[in-house]
């Protein structure tokens, strides 16, 4: 499994707006605040409204916020955004056919693998990186 840079760019992208949720942060912020180009994070936003994860605050001006509460949006619903789903190999697709799969313990070791990988983006929060990143900025005020 390779995450791709909407992915990565799309978890920089909320968790800069989490930081940020009460007020609303405007595009061009979070383009330059995660050095993301504003052209590129118009296609993330979009993907990231659409998930329900980001909406614009109401008002004139106002910028974006979080679609939910950060304690509720997880990085599996960010990762999910720009892709159905999140598999290690081919092989761990239910629909994938494959003449060894009843009884492939390598088949079996992936799926296992794809499991733990799934729950452990399934329980980080966006509320729980916005912790640590606020830790670590004042680690270095």
């Amino acid at each position: 499994m390779k995450v791709n840079t909407l992915q990565r760019y799309g978890l920089r992208a909320m968790l800069e707006v989490a930081l940020h949720d009460q007020s609303g942060l405007f595009q061009k912020d979070i383009a330059h605040n995660q050095k993301i180009s504003n052209r590129y994070l118009d296609h993330i936003v979009s993907r990231l409204k659409t998930a329900g994860l980001l909406k614009n605050k109401s008002g004139k001006k106002s910028g974006y916020i979080l679609g939910r509460d950060a304690a509720e949006i997880t990085v599996l619903d960010i990762m999910n955004a720009f892709q159905t789903d999140v598999q290690v190999v081919d092989c761990v697709d239910s629909d994938y056919e494959c003449h060894q799969k009843p009884g492939c313990v390598v088949g079996r070791f992936w799926m296992d693998l794809n499991t733990c990988i799934k729950d452990f983006l399934s329980t980080t929060t966006l509320k729980m990186l916005a912790k640590e990143q606020e830790k670590i900025y004042e680690k270095f005020q």
